[in-house]
């Protein structure tokens, strides 16, 4: 009798022991990982590029030294996550615009269909402010490859998608300090991710002048 109470004690000990090892192993993990939101981690030199503005003038990283700017990637023809993405960096536009350190810069992923003209069009529609907020074309094999090595996020040709879908990019919105160095990214249809997108933006810039 004895015998066969200590090997059901046992075996509840090792069923309740085992969980709640678990949960402090993975605790410890989680609670390891970077928060971005307690402090602004910086991640890595954000890519050099040089392109084409809406305007038709070049604008390059070297250009942004010195300034806080926000980009994303988009394709005018986008009939996915784009318009929303734009008119998030609308509101930043909106939250900052009376702050010349901030800047935002949209790249296209599509530049044989997005020309000037288009781009042009396309940044009056959001109510984009003459240097504040650029849209960049460049030789596309070129942006590609500075999206996925250099910022890290994927750009995918997706042609089964149909019309509006035929690439598949980030939803997110990456932060570049005064310096040129990579601070974030944020999902731009996430609320609680641009809420952390502005406290760390607004805490960088304690550090700039104006």
């Amino acid at each position: 009798m004895n015998r066969v109470f200590l090997s059901r004690f046992f075996a509840l000990i090792i069923l309740l022991g085992l969980p709640l090892g678990f949960f402090f192993y993975y605790k410890q993990k989680i609670d390891s990982l970077p928060r971005q939101e307690k402090s602004v981690k910086t991640f890595w030199a954000a890519p050099p590029f040089k392109y084409t503005t809406q305007k038709g003038d070049s604008l390059s990283s070297d250009d942004l030294k010195g300034h806080i700017y926000v980009a994303d990637f988009i394709f005018t023809n986008c009939g996915g996550v784009c318009p929303n993405l734009s008119q998030t960096m609308s509101l930043i536009q909106l939250n900052f615009k009376d702050d010349p350190r901030v800047k935002l810069v949209s790249f296209t992923v599509d530049p044989d269909r997005d020309s000037i003209p288009v781009l042009k069009e396309y940044a009056d529609r959001y109510g984009a402010i003459d240097g504040s907020w650029y849209f960049l074309r460049g030789k596309k094999e070129e942006v590609w490859k500075m999206a996925e090595e250099g910022f890290k996020v994927p750009v995918v040709y997706t042609p089964e998608g149909g019309t509006g879908n035929e690439f598949t990019h980030t939803d997110k919105l990456v932060l570049v300090d005064g310096q040129g160095n990579i601070r974030g990214f944020y999902s731009g249809l996430d609320k609680e991710r641009m809420d952390s997108l502005y406290n760390n933006l607004a805490s960088i810039l304690v550090g700039i002048p104006k």
